[in-house]
């Protein structure tokens, strides 16, 4: 696979050929809780009836800069006010990220409250404080992904299959 690397202003160049789009978000922006340049490049692709057709479920999120940190990114306080700052501006995730359990989960619990529930090994598992925010998150998110659907013409059927993918990689059943 080839990788290009740009920002929003070559954008349009480089997914011509793209199979996939990773969205770099450095520490100094989250630090600094610039969401402006990340905005920017997410309102790409759904602005656009072909980016919203050809990258659906392709789209990752990348975090530099805390690789020395040994705090999970959702139990860092600049992490979670960035994507909550950028969730503002733009939660069309459940429709383009790709369909990885860790990836969906990291960005819904940057959205929530959490506490650490267990720790083993290199695992960690969370414990939602309030999941009355997590069903409105949710309801959020699915609505955000059905109104993108009904602006471009996608298909019902593909809406539900997404539904569907996400539920099972967040072990949630009867949500959304």
């Amino acid at each position: 696979m080839d990788f290009r690397a740009t920002d929003a202003d070559g954008f349009h160049q480089v997914a011509q050929d793209a199979e996939m789009v990773v969205i770099l978000i450095t520490r100094q922006e989250i630090e600094t809780l610039r969401v402006a340049s990340a905005v920017e490049r997410l309102t790409m692709l759904s602005d656009s009836a072909k980016h919203v057709q050809r990258f659906a479920g392709r789209v990752a999120i990348q975090v530099s800069g805390y690789d020395d940190d040994p705090r999970p990114l959702v139990l860092i306080p600049e992490c979670v006010n960035y994507f909550r700052a950028l969730n503002v501006q733009w939660n069309h995730w459940f429709h383009f990220l790709v369909p990885d359990a860790e990836l969906l989960k990291l960005i819904l619990l940057m959205l929530v409250d959490v506490q650490v529930h267990a720790s083993q090994r290199e695992r960690v598992g969370y414990a939602i404080g309030d999941l009355s925010r997590l069903h409105a998150v949710l309801d959020e998110l699915f609505g955000a992904m059905d109104q993108l659907h009904e602006r471009f013409d996608v298909p019902a059927a593909d809406g539900e299959l997404t539904k569907a993918i996400i539920r099972q990689a967040i072990s949630i059943d009867s949500i959304g």
